[in-house]
């Protein structure tokens, strides 16, 4: 088996999936990786074109001038200003002219993703149809996101990938937008307010809500089984053998995890 193939391409994206990981969270599950394909992770940050992987997610961070980001640094304790200058610094020596600030989402694109998209512009990964996919799916478990959205491929072409799976995990931050509604079928809403999860469960969608250390879980949520700070000395549990953040293909409680 190859390190992975591409099953999704438009001029703008390519959707990847590869076989292997070292993830331990996750386990050996499959992952799917949404790429902007004319632009490295790292510089899509920061120029704002990972939009079209991420959408309007909120933990994108904001992308401004680099002349405005000086200006913010002025602001900011000697540690933070000293940071954010070093940072504006190196995206000069790139030739960039905008920089990302008060970027939130856990993906660390310097590692992954940047590697998935250096290996698809080497040619590294063959095109695989749907089909043929779903055939490869056999026995198998798929995360659906890795990173960027995975409502980028159609509902229909995910349940056909899904159909021989033995199960599989998946987020989308675009729950609230009426257009993505089908894909609470196979996709967990990622929320991170008691406001959002009550939301996007009167949208019909399971959830997957982060909270702080001393919020509670609420009635209708079961923590995260690989989450360590809930579970503590208890063993955790990755989600190749969970399996549980999978929309409302099982009709469990929603999903909750400790932010850190």
């Amino acid at each position: 088996m190859s390190n992975g193939n591409i099953f999704y391409e438009n001029d703008s994206i390519v959707a990847i999936i590869t076989y292997k990981t070292s993830n331990s969270k996750t386990g050996d599950e499959y992952q799917t990786w949404f790429i902007d394909k004319n632009n490295p992770p790292t510089i899509a940050i920061d120029t704002g074109t990972d939009s079209l992987i991420c959408g309007d997610c909120k933990h994108r961070g904001r992308v401004v001038s680099l002349s405005m980001a000086e200006l913010i640094a002025e602001t900011l304790p000697t540690p933070k200003k000293k940071a954010l200058l070093k940072r504006i610094a190196d995206k000069k020596s790139k030739g960039l002219t905008s920089i990302n600030i008060d970027r939130k989402c856990y993906v660390k694109v310097f590692q992954a993703p940047l590697s998935v998209y250096k290996t698809y512009k080497n040619n590294g990964y063959e095109k695989i149809t749907i089909k043929e996919l779903s055939k490869k799916m056999k026995y198998k478990t798929i995360r659906i996101g890795s990173y960027g959205e995975g409502t980028l491929v159609s509902i229909e072409d995910w349940k056909q990938i899904l159909k021989n799976s033995i199960g599989h995990t998946g987020y989308t931050h675009q729950w609230h937008n009426p257009l993505m509604n089908e894909f609470k079928s196979i996709l967990m809403a990622s929320v991170d307010t008691e406001e959002e999860k009550t939301q996007a469960n009167k949208l019909g969608f399971r959830t997957f809500r982060t909270r702080k250390e001393n919020e509670p879980l609420l009635v209708d949520e079961i923590s995260c089984l690989s989450d360590k700070k809930y579970r503590k000395n208890k063993p955790l549990i990755p989600c190749v053998d969970c399996l549980l953040c999978c929309g409302n293909s099982r009709k469990k409680k929603n999903i909750s995890v400790i932010v850190h």
